[in-house]
């Protein structure tokens, strides 16, 4: 009996599984060659986390971006406290309020000491309270300045203001013109508005609220591009 077509797939098989054997064996160093790069990754990120600083000692550094607002702050504060003073020393605290707000420095002045009623002529009083605040503006020039004049809901009707509209513009232009003619104040830092009674303090039920809502606001807004002009 020939067997040589039975010897020709021996051969034949023995060559596959040599071929097979070899894959397998390739596969088995690359696999071994995986698991050392793995732990040998393991190992680095591991070293590298313990260098890192803990998360409270990395907080108690801050970033150069909070250094301006150090000293923004110190600014307010610095130009609030001066004008204070001056209310102070005028006897005004109880007509003149003085707050921040963000970075703005609000003075709100009634108008028992600043205009007649239904008028837009300056007191005296409110002249030199305004002068100390234009010494402040000046030597701060990092703020501009909002005028802000303000009415109670009783309609007014004359030949001069026909509404409160013209009445609270009037009346912000009067504070400005003392700014300006009066003290020397840089017109370019300032611009008015007149908010009639759109933007009241308290209701208007009563008349001390309404005099409440009859003031003038005088509006320091920080700016800091202006530091360098």
């Amino acid at each position: 009996m020939n067997n040589s077509p039975y010897r020709k797939l021996i051969e034949q098989s023995r060559s596959t599984v040599d071929g097979d054997s070899n894959w397998l064996i390739t596969m088995a160093d690359v696999m071994t060659l995986l698991m050392v790069f793995f732990v040998m990754f393991l190992i680095a990120r591991q070293a590298e986390n313990g260098s890192r600083p803990a998360a409270g000692n990395s907080a108690a550094v801050k970033p150069s971006a909070d250094i301006p607002a150090v000293s923004d702050s110190k600014a307010e504060n610095g130009i609030k406290d001066a004008i204070a003073l001056g209310i102070r020393q005028l006897g005004m605290e109880k007509d003149v309020e003085i707050y921040t707000e963000n970075k703005d420095v609000v003075i709100t002045l009634r108008e028992n000491i600043t205009f007649t009623p239904g008028k837009a002529v300056i007191f005296d009083g409110a002249g030199s309270l305004i002068g100390r605040i234009a010494d402040s503006i000046q030597k701060n020039p990092s703020y501009i300045v909002e005028i802000d004049g303000n009415t109670d809901n009783i309609p007014i009707h004359t030949s001069r203001y026909p509404s409160n509209w013209e009445l609270s513009v009037a009346r912000a232009a009067s504070v400005l013109k003392c700014f300006v003619d009066k003290y020397g104040a840089d017109p370019s830092r300032f611009y008015i508005r007149g908010n009639a009674d759109r933007k009241p303090l308290v209701s208007n039920d009563s008349p001390e609220e309404r005099a409440l809502n009859r003031r003038v606001e005088i509006r320091l807004k920080y700016i800091p591009e202006s530091r360098d002009n």
